[in-house]
């Protein structure tokens, strides 16, 4: 596929079958050769495409597999995800692997909700949508405030049995400092 003597438009599909699933490998040659696997859509049926040649500096056409038009219909949506992550990506480096897929879908997950906030926003009448950047700052002290109500209810030590014990104590703490004083 990589030798020049191969025209553009050129492809090879291969296919497999795992846990029940098929899968389909498609390599096409454009300018340069791209590999595609999907367990949706194969190279058939093969359509048309016009492409700039450069040697003739016309317009030809040659052909393109199906799984090639179905990923360009919808790359938008990746494309956007990964200009939203490019934008105010976690900012928290780490050597280990997992970690580095936990704060990339933490990011994920933090624009899809924004993505609902502001889906939901534009159907009231007269509201004002937040951008990304105040989204998470709002989500962050949200968040931050969720935390410390959890840390005045969460006592440490034993936690007593009832209120009238916590009154007892009072009261034998006031009656020795009554006692030290009348002596």
């Amino acid at each position: 596929m990589m030798k020049k003597s191969v025209p553009r438009g050129t492809y090879e599909k291969q296919m497999t079958e795992f846990d029940g699933i098929d899968l389909t490998a498609v390599t096409w040659k454009d300018n340069k050769v791209v590999t595609f696997l999907s367990s949706y859509v194969g190279a058939e049926p093969v359509g048309q495409v016009e492409r700039f040649d450069k040697a003739n500096k016309t317009r030809i056409k040659i052909s393109c597999p199906h799984i090639i038009k179905e990923y360009n219909a919808h790359m938008g949506g990746v494309d956007l995800m990964d200009s939203f992550i490019g934008r105010y990506r976690i900012a928290m480096r780490s050597r280990k692997w997992y970690l580095r897929i936990f704060y990339h879908l933490l990011d994920m997950t933090v624009i899809n909700s924004w993505l609902v906030y502001k889906n939901l926003k534009t159907t009231e009448a007269n509201s004002s949508v937040l951008n990304l950047c105040n989204y998470r700052l709002e989500l962050a002290e949200v968040l931050a405030k969720v935390n410390n109500s959890f840390e005045l209810c969460n006592k440490r030590g034993r936690p007593s049995t009832s209120n009238s014990v916590e009154m007892e104590i009072q009261a034998k703490k006031k009656e020795r400092t009554s006692s030290t004083y009348s002596s």
